[in-house]
């Protein structure tokens, strides 16, 4: 008699986050293949991907302001994902990617344990050079000048759309994007930038801004 071969679907998981509960009804339509809670931010994980589709966390002004060497620090595979699921630090080797953090090390810099969990793989996304480096990096500290500005902030950063895959099929982002909720003035700032090297080098931050409704239409949530 022959054995019958069940087809078992992924289960996928709708996003939500305690640090970022005035953004989660824009979380919603975002679904996990795992849900990774670390010690000061969330990540929705895409085994489909190999990389995070959303990471949220809260910053406070008072904690951003403290600075610890980012020395001795290294990429390393996030264990707590089935092995089919994880990504490699070698997986970018000289694939014009960077290792592009999406809860950045600078965020969370005030704790070792917390700056080594930003620099697992599972936080990890191919982004362009002159994106990650430059204009990404303007978004980042613009970030942290709000929390400190306005003692807390939420924050979601994401990245959807595919351009195809890297080594050991890892995804590559097409878009990348970054929410910035204010409790204080009850308002929300918003980036959103394609994936590439070309003119990012010298962008104003105001170039990108954007809105919740283009983030969701151009990430078709």
């Amino acid at each position: 008699m022959k054995k019958l071969l069940l087809l078992i679907p992924l289960l996928l998981l709708a996003f939500t986050s305690k640090y970022t509960p005035d953004l989660n009804n824009f979380l919603q339509p975002v679904k996990c293949s795992k849900v990774l809670h670390k010690t000061s931010f969330d990540i929705c994980y895409s085994c489909k991907y190999k990389y995070p589709l959303v990471v949220s966390y809260t910053l406070k002004g008072d904690l951003v302001k403290k600075k610890i060497s980012r020395k001795g620090l290294r990429f390393r595979p996030d264990y707590n994902l089935p092995a089919k699921c994880r990504s490699y630090s070698k997986d970018y080797s000289k694939t014009g990617y960077d290792r592009g953090h999406l809860a950045s090390n600078a965020s969370f810099d005030y704790d070792r344990k917390i700056q080594k969990e930003t620099f697992l793989m599972s936080n990890i996304a191919p982004q362009k050079p002159n994106l990650n480096r430059k204009y990404w990096a303007k978004v980042e500290k613009f970030t942290r000048f709000l929390a400190v500005k306005y003692k807390q902030v939420e924050v979601v950063t994401g990245v959807c759309g595919n351009k195809g895959h890297i080594k050991n099929k890892v995804g590559i982002p097409a878009y990348w994007y970054k929410i910035i909720y204010i409790p204080e003035l009850n308002k929300t700032v918003a980036f959103l930038t394609p994936n590439t090297n070309v003119g990012m080098s010298k962008a104003k931050l105001k170039e990108y801004k954007t809105t919740l409704e283009e983030i969701k239409r151009v990430c078709n949530f």
